[in-house]
């Protein structure tokens, strides 16, 4: 019984593989890694590019490891006009040294994510290193070094190569295994601590005065503002003293006109039923007979 157990267990097992060894079998067809040093701010941007193989069972989770102390600022889909929009992510989540987050691909194109990391620093010179995980398997593996400004001196290791731009260094490393993590390492000078991309600070293009155009100005509208307020107290006021004089006039109801005082009794009498007639009566009101106006 256990050996027939332990037999439908492993075809289990191979029919319905682990989330952990579905994950394994994924395989980037390509992956490129950019280096930007001091590009916008005083720390070493990390841009990724990859693809998927078009035999991929779309949709799938790519999940990516980034060191600990490194900032995910954003995760992009490029569109088929090689426009960037926004990806669907998960994460990241801490794990020791690293941190995880997954890509949630949807279409065969090229996908993006960026995050900066520090720079060590010691006076001019600066010290850096990169390291693939070798999380999945890579058919083509590129990488790329954009060279700072004032440059004096640059070591890598391994060594990189002149791109076709001057200010680009750069190399193929081809196929690489899964599993097989690949470290590079960067030391440079420099003479200044001037950004690629300095951040600028906007100025008006000419002094902001009270009749520059586009600017709101309080001054403008407090006139607007007070006589609004005059229009709600006078409504204001109305109101209350509709509700007051509403509340205090007494109820109206229908007036009755007061009972006429009754009239001394008619000394008539009908001369044919001997009804006594009332004052104003022209006809006796049992009989119907006219009535004597002299009687």
């Amino acid at each position: 019984m256990r050996k027939w157990l332990a037999v439908w267990m492993l075809l289990g097992w191979l029919a319905f593989p682990s989330g952990g060894r579905a994950q394994a079998e994924i395989r980037l067809l390509s992956l490129k890694v950019e280096l930007w040093p001091e590009y916008d701010q005083p720390a070493m941007l990390v841009i990724y590019e990859f693809t998927l193989p078009p035999e991929s069972r779309l949709p799938l989770e790519v999940a990516f490891r980034i060191p600990s102390g490194a900032n995910l600022i954003a995760v992009a889909a490029q569109t088929p006009q090689g426009n960037l929009i926004n990806a669907e992510y998960s994460g990241p989540s801490g794990e020791g040294e690293w941190q995880r987050f997954a890509i949630k691909v949807e279409a065969q194109t090229t996908y993006h994510f960026e995050y900066y990391e520090p720079l060590e620093k010691s006076g001019a010179r600066r010290q850096f290193a990169y390291v693939w995980p070798g999380d999945y398997a890579v058919d083509d593996f590129r990488l790329l070094l954009r060279l700072p400004l004032d440059i004096t001196e640059i070591v890598t290791q391994p060594p990189l190569e002149k791109g076709g731009n001057e200010d680009v260094l750069e190399r193929g490393f081809g196929r690489l295994p899964q599993g097989l993590p690949l470290t590079f390492t960067l030391n440079y000078t420099r003479s200044t601590d001037r950004l690629a991309v300095p951040q600028q600070n906007v100025q008006p293009s000419e002094p902001l005065t009270r009749n520059t155009a586009g600017r709101v100005m309080w001054s403008n509208y407090f006139p607007f503002v007070l006589g609004g307020l005059g229009v709600l107290l006078i409504l204001g006021g109305l109101g209350y003293f509709w509700q007051v004089n509403r509340t205090s006039r007494p109820s109206r109801h229908r007036r009755h006109s007061p009972s006429a005082a009754p009239e001394p009794p008619s000394h008539v009498y009908c001369h044919q039923c001997g009804t006594r007639a009332q004052r104003g009566d022209r006809f006796c009101r049992l009989c119907g007979t006219r009535l004597r106006a002299d009687e």
